[in-house]
């Protein structure tokens, strides 16, 4: 186990589903991830540890929007939001960005 995420809940979560979505949809990674810088800020500080902020900062390119959407984003404009998206996949979304980004399913204890 390598400590990578303080709170499962909440924006952790979401993000997740974004990434997972856009694979999903898509069939390949995200290359970009949009985010309010409010979210960011969680991501960062409450949602990761510096290590699992460094493992997604790896994977995608964290980009500041000017609302609230979580966006990911692909190489040819290709978009999953997740306000609109999220959650409605019928089969579920059969991907595991956890896994992808080498994030810890494991809270770490405060």
């Amino acid at each position: 186990m390598n400590k990578t995420i303080k709170s499962q809940g909440g924006i952790t979560v979401r993000f997740i589903e974004a990434l997972n979505g856009f694979k999903t949809k898509f069939g390949y990674w995200p290359e970009t991830l949009e985010v309010s810088p409010e979210t960011l800020a969680m991501l960062a500080t409450t949602c990761l540890t510096p290590l699992g902020f460094f493992l997604l900062q790896s994977k995608v390119e964290l980009v500041i929007n000017a609302d609230e959407k979580i966006l990911a984003k692909g190489a040819r404009g290709e978009t999953f939001d997740y306000g609109e998206e999220g959650w409605q996949s019928p089969d579920g979304h059969r991907h595991d960005a956890l896994m992808w980004l080498g994030l810890d399913e494991d809270i770490v204890p405060e």
